[in-house]
């Protein structure tokens, strides 16, 4: 798939939602689905891939919800894209590497694994805290008229 799923969107949705209401008491799926914009059939599978990751804690019951299972500059957009997606590669020879036979003469190939690797950092390097920062500074320019 040459691109994040529509599931690894959601959830990163979902995610940033949860984390800029941290603080405050658990978020329902109902109301992520509402503030985000996510279908409400999708989100409960969403969140269960969520919580086996380790991204996520879920509470069921009348005082349940949902809630960061770390502090949101813990959590990384690779974390929650892979958590939905499996793990990211350009190329099929990067999957499992040595299995392509054409690996030692393919010219591409070191530039499949350099591409690769910025790719996998700069989505490691941006946390939850920040893209929290960055929308709060992003609704606070909006003009209201």
């Amino acid at each position: 798939m040459p691109f994040i799923s529509r599931g690894a969107e959601y959830a990163i949705r979902a995610m940033l939602d949860v984390a800029a209401s941290e603080g405050k008491a658990q978020e329902t799926t109902k109301a992520v689905a509402e503030h985000q914009g996510i279908p409400k059939v999708f989100l409960p599978k969403i969140v269960q891939r969520l919580v086996q990751a380790g991204l996520l804690r879920a509470h069921r019951g009348p005082a349940g919800g949902i809630a960061l299972s770390r502090p949101p500059g813990e959590i990384n957009m690779r974390q929650i894209i892979e958590a939905m997606d499996g793990p990211i590669a350009l190329n099929a020879c990067l999957i499992l590497p040595g299995e392509c036979p054409r690996q030692s003469i393919c010219p591409i190939h070191e530039t499949w694994v350099k591409t690769q690797q910025s790719l996998l950092s700069s989505l490691e390097s941006v946390t939850l805290a920040e893209l929290v920062a960055r929308g709060k500074e992003l609704v606070s320019q909006q003009v209201v008229y």
